[in-house]
């Protein structure tokens, strides 16, 4: 809950409470619900001009009703029920009032759990703030290939067109204001509502959600120029699914730019038009080959973008800034392999981290990619007992035979262990973790997150690795080592 609505709860709370039990006699109760209606009234518009209305709130926001409906029912008493009660015995009588008393309590209790678990369990959360020395700023752009035709669309004039969102360390004091966590939010939740089915007003609170981040704020002038850090969601994702851990590389000196993959993301808003999640029933290594392919393209054409965004001649915000002879990608799920691709596709990207994505495209070289490379896995996520329970329910729903999904686990085993072969790259995994858990997809419902593995010390873990990582291997600063690092985190292990 936010300050606004704890604050607001108190209040109703023992506003109600106090009429319940101060206001006795009925020459006077009427006035202190009456007062007790107004103030609570009052109370839910400043709290809602303040931070916003949202239906989670409803309970408390009802609390001036409920407050209303006693002092009209002190000023106007039934006769007929007095006179019921009045012509009962005196123990039948004392029986009847306790009984109103113990229902009135019940009720009383039961909108209080309500009015405290639905803005607790479908929260406005705020992001840890970023631990490094550089306040974070952040802009979007478009961006468009005249070179490739957008295959997701019948029209071939269609060119290949995507936003990226840029976190950078920023100049204090400038922007215009903190930047909301997700900028088109209906558009998001109607994607996700048809990749997971979770009815978008279960998350419409996250438009309260604002980062740290400022927004087109200045670039900060205590270094010449940033490394760079490209950030590939996954299926279904969105650019902004991982702002726990672009914001803190942000923080530590590093220009991070997320990928939005047109058609492949969950909603992608361009200003013209809107590219809608369009989902693809294939599933195996052969049928993401192409889709791999693509996703390289976006990757290596977005690095030329920032090519030429960095050339002294075009006078922008990031003229000159970037240090791109210091790149690294990272990404989660078909993110992180694309993340693990462009290590063999692209040489302008020097290291590569891969949360937890399965590594489709080109096979893996035997000695692994010869490059710096970071492997992590969720527990649940390679775990052969979590596979083999939800083996079932995949074949029923796919249509594939059992020996298609037993070579697909066994081809994915191979090619992780393969990719981590070389000296120089890595291999972590977090006890009690899945899929979901390298995302900030756990904050928003205390529901939702595995047990054992509480988001925000998941996210802390992985932002230790990930700094440590590109910090030796983009920065190229001394330092300690991964293995280092892994040992002092609670629930990581190595092999």
């Amino acid at each position: 809950m936010r300050i606004g609505e704890i604050a607001l709860f108190i209040a109703n709370f023992t506003l109600i409470l106090g009429s319940v039990l101060v206001t006795r006699k009925r020459g006077r109760s009427f006035y202190g619900y009456a007062w007790a209606t107004a103030v609570t009234a009052v109370l839910s518009l400043v709290q809602i001009i303040a931070e916003g209305y949202r239906w989670q709130m409803l309970p408390v926001y009802a609390a001036s009703l409920v407050t209303g409906g006693l002092a009209l029912r002190r000023r106007h008493p039934s006769r007929k029920a007095e006179a019921r009660t009045d012509t009962l015995p005196e123990k039948p009588r004392a029986a009847a009032k306790g009984l109103r008393r113990g229902i009135v309590a019940f009720l009383f209790l039961v909108y209080a759990g309500v009015s405290v678990a639905l803005p607790t369990l479908l929260p406005v959360f705020s992001f840890v703030k970023p631990q490094g020395p550089y306040p974070v700023g952040t802009t979007t752009m478009m961006l468009e290939d005249p070179s490739r035709e957008e295959t997701a669309t019948a029209d071939p004039a269609d060119r290949r067109k995507l936003m990226i969102q840029i976190w950078y360390p920023a100049q204090a004091g400038t922007g215009t204001g903190p930047a909301p966590y997700i900028e088109h939010l209906p558009e998001i939740l109607d994607g996700l509502r048809q990749a997971i089915t979770l009815p978008p007003f279960l998350l419409g609170q996250l438009k309260y959600v604002h980062t740290d981040a400022m927004q087109n704020a200045e670039p900060s002038r205590e270094q010449e120029r940033y490394p760079v850090l490209l950030f590939s969601h996954g299926l279904t994702g969105f650019r902004n699914q991982n702002t726990f851990q672009v914001a803190e590389l942000a923080s530590r000196g590093y220009v991070v730019v997320g990928i939005d993959h047109a058609y492949d993301a969950a909603a992608v808003v361009f200003p013209d038009h809107t590219a809608m999640l369009k989902l693809e029933h294939a599933s195996g290594f052969d049928a993401y080959e192409e889709k791999s392919r693509l996703w390289v393209r976006d990757a290596k054409f977005v690095l030329d973008q920032l090519q030429r965004l960095n050339d002294p001649s075009q006078k922008g915000m990031f003229s000159g800034r970037l240090d791109l002879n210091k790149v690294g990608m990272f990404g989660h799920s078909f993110g992180g392999a694309t993340a693990a691709q462009m290590l063999l596709a692209d040489g302008r990207v020097k290291a590569a981290l891969n949360m937890d994505g399965t590594l489709y495209g080109k096979p893996v070289p035997e000695g692994g990619f010869g490059k710096p490379y970071l492997q992590m896995n969720a527990e649940l996520s390679i775990s052969r007992d979590v596979f083999d329970k939800s083996l079932d329910q995949a074949i029923q729903q796919s249509g594939r035979s059992r020996e298609d999904y037993e070579q697909f686990w066994d081809e994915s085993a191979k090619r992780r262990q393969r990719a981590t072969a070389s000296s120089e790259a890595y291999s972590v995994t977090f006890a009690h973790a899945n899929h979901m858990s390298f995302t900030d997809f756990y904050l928003f419902s205390p529901l939702l997150h595995p047990k054992g593995a509480e988001p925000r010390q998941m996210q802390a873990s992985i932002n230790a690795l990930t700094v440590a990582f590109f910090d030796r291997y983009v920065k190229g600063n001394p330092g300690p080592s991964i293995e280092e690092v892994a040992g002092r985190l609670p629930g990581v292990a190595m092999p």
